[in-house]
C-alpha cells in the first residue's frame, strides 16, 4: 500500500561482445523501521500469504514504466530479465496478464525475458508448458534460473523451450576442481546444442572468470563485474 519496494538492476556481461548486454530487475525493500529486508525474507513471506502476485505486478509495472521512459537503453540491450514466482505462473491468464501490462506501456515484447527458477518450473511443470508456449508465441523470452541446483534440470529442458539458462553459483564455488570444470563444460556444450544461451551466475573472483574465458559461456553475471 505504501509502495516501499524498489527495483535494482544488475547488468549481465557478454563474453563475446565484451560489454553489458542485458539487465536483471531485482526487487528490494526498505522498511522505515526495520531497514533493508533481504529479498529471500520478504518474498517467502509474500508467497506464504499469497501477496507475491501483487508485488510482481507492482514491480513489473515499474520496470515497464522505466523502459518506457528510457527507450534509448534498448539500443544497447537485448532484454531485461524479470523473475516470476510459482504463484504468478498459476494465474489462469498468466501470459495475457503480463502482455496487457507491457502493451499498456507500449513495451515491445522482445524487450522482456522472464526468469523462472528450476524449483518453480518443477512445481508448475504442467501449467508452465502452456504459459511458455504463449510467451514464446508473443515474442517474450524465457530463462531457466538456478539451473543445476535441483534434480530435474535436464528433464525440464526436454519438457519446454527456453532461450537461456543460468548456471547456479554452486558450480563455481570449487572452480579449481577438475570435476567441476568438466561438468560446466558439458552443460555449456549441451545448452548450445539445444540453441540455448548460457549465463554464469554469481561470478565474484578472477579465478572463476579465468576458467570461463576458456569456455564458450555466453554471459557472466555477478559482483566481479557489477553489483545490482
Amino acid at each position: 500500500t505504501e509502495d516501499l519496494f524498489e527495483i535494482y538492476y544488475q547488468p549481465v556481461y557478454s563474453t563475446r561482445k565484451k560489454c553489458f548486454i542485458t539487465l536483471e530487475a531485482l526487487s528490494r525493500l526498505q522498511h522505515p523501521e526495520l531497514g533493508w529486508i533481504a529479498p529471500d525474507v520478504f518474498i517467502q513471506i509474500a508467497e506464504k500469504n499469497h501477496m507475491i502476485e501483487q508485488i510482481t505486478d507492482l514491480q513489473f509495472s515499474r520496470v515497464c514504466r522505466f523502459l518506457g521512459e528510457n527507450r534509448y537503453l534498448m539500443r544497447h540491450l537485448l532484454n531485461v530479465k524479470v523473475n516470476l514466482s510459482s504463484l504468478d505462473l498459476m494465474r489462469n491468464d498468466c501470459s495475457r496478464h503480463f502482455i496487457r501490462i507491457m502493451d499498456a506501456y507500449k513495451i515491445p515484447h522482445n524487450w522482456i525475458q522472464f526468469e523462472i527458477t528450476e524449483t518453480v518450473a518443477t512445481e508448475c511443470n504442467a501449467s508452465l508448458r502452456r504459459v511458455a508456449e504463449e510467451f514464446t508465441d508473443a515474442g517474450i523470452g524465457l530463462c531457466l534460473d538456478d539451473f543445476g541446483s535441483g534434480f530435474s534440470s535436464l528433464g525440464l529442458l526436454k519438457s519446454f523451450d527456453v532461450d537461456a539458462i543460468k548456471l547456479d553459483r554452486i558450480f563455481f564455488e570449487d572452480i579449481a576442481q577438475k570435476k567441476a570444470q568438466d561438468i560446466l563444460c558439458c552443460l555449456i556444450e549441451l545448452a548450445h546444442r539445444l540453441h540455448i544461451q548460457v549465463v554464469a551466475e554469481g561470478i565474484e573472483t578472477e579465478e572463476q572468470l579465468d576458467f570461463l574465458r576458456t569456455t564458450t559461456c555466453d554471459m557472466v553475471q555477478g559482483y566481479y563485474y557489477a553489483r545490482p
